[in-house]
Formats: C-alpha cells, sequence, structure tokens
C-alpha cells in the first residue's frame, strides 16, 4: 500500500546575513521576519515553516544592502519560498540556501553587486558536489520543487501576503 504524499508546501523564509552582524540583532531581524512569515501563512494549510540562514561576507553583504535600498542597521534581507512537503529535513537547509543563493548570484551576474565577490559557504549534505550545477542536480533528484498545483497556488496567497506585509 503506497503512503499519499502530503501535497502542502513547506515554506522557508531565507536568510541572507551579514556574516558579521551581532547575535542580538540577527535574533531581532529573526523575529520580524518570523512574525511576518507566520502572518503570511496564517491563512493557509501548510506543512511547515523554517528559517534558513545563508551567512555572507561583510561587504557582500553590503553590496546587497545597497542594491535592496536597506538602511544601514539592516543584518538580513529576508524571502519566503515553498519546498516540497516530501523533501528529506536534512535537504531543506541546503535547498533553502541554495534558492537564496540563486538571487544572489543573479544579482551578481548583473552586475548589481558592484563586483564584491561572493564567497558562499552553502551546507551541502555528505557526498555532495560543492558546484552550483552538481547542487541543482541533487535537488531536482530529491524533488525539492515537487509541488501540485494547489500547492502552488498556496505559495502565491502566501508570496502576495508577504510582499505586501514588505510594503506597509
Amino acid at each position: 500500500m503506497s503512503e499519499e504524499r502530503d501535497a502542502r508546501p513547506f515554506i522557508v523564509v531565507t536568510a541572507i546575513m551579514d556574516g558579521s552582524a551581532r547575535p542580538a540583532a540577527i535574533t531581532v531581524s529573526h523575529g520580524d521576519a518570523v512574525e511576518r512569515a507566520y502572518n503570511a501563512v496564517a491563512a493557509e494549510d501548510v506543512a511547515g515553516l523554517d528559517v534558513v540562514e545563508l551567512p555572507v561576507t561583510p561587504q557582500a553583504f553590503g553590496a546587497l544592502r545597497a542594491t535592496t535600498g536597506g538602511a544601514e542597521d539592516v543584518v538580513a534581507v529576508y524571502d519566503v519560498f515553498p519546498l516540497s512537503a516530501a523533501l528529506d529535513p536534512s535537504v531543506r537547509v541546503i535547498a533553502g540556501q541554495f534558492l537564496a543563493a540563486e538571487m544572489l548570484w543573479a544579482l551578481e551576474e548583473h552586475g548589481h553587486l558592484k563586483g564584491v565577490p561572493l564567497n558562499l559557504k552553502l551546507d551541502v549534505p555528505g557526498g555532495w558536489d560543492r558546484d552550483p550545477k552538481a547542487i541543482h542536480e541533487k535537488l531536482v533528484a530529491a524533488g525539492a520543487l515537487n509541488l501540485t498545483a494547489d500547492a502552488i497556488e498556496t505559495f502565491k496567497r502566501i508570496k502576495a501576503r508577504w510582499d505586501a506585509a514588505s510594503q506597509g
């Protein structure tokens, strides 16, 4: 007998963080982001919610902060993404980090990080190659983004509320 797969999305809040920020500042920032995420998912049926951190060098974070128009006291930049609820929890961290890294790589590719080199240290599971293409292939094979149409629609509503909260 086959077990039915959980069709709900698992929501990750990615936190691209200033690697030199004080822990207290990160804690406060994460608290605000988690509250925003809880408000965004409140009306939805999700499989779970977690924060995934991706620390970057102070220079890279400064360039990101300038690109996003963040104030000097900003210590992390957040976004939300859906993952398959069936994804092994041990792979969830690298999946969230990879999604955040893809945003940074795109900004870097378009020159928005003003030439500051990225030296990202992803928490790659044992036995995985550190090359981004190899990581991508492993995540695809693990079904990280295998979402049902309903899960995608759920995430669209969550993302709209998340984005609206940042405007307010």
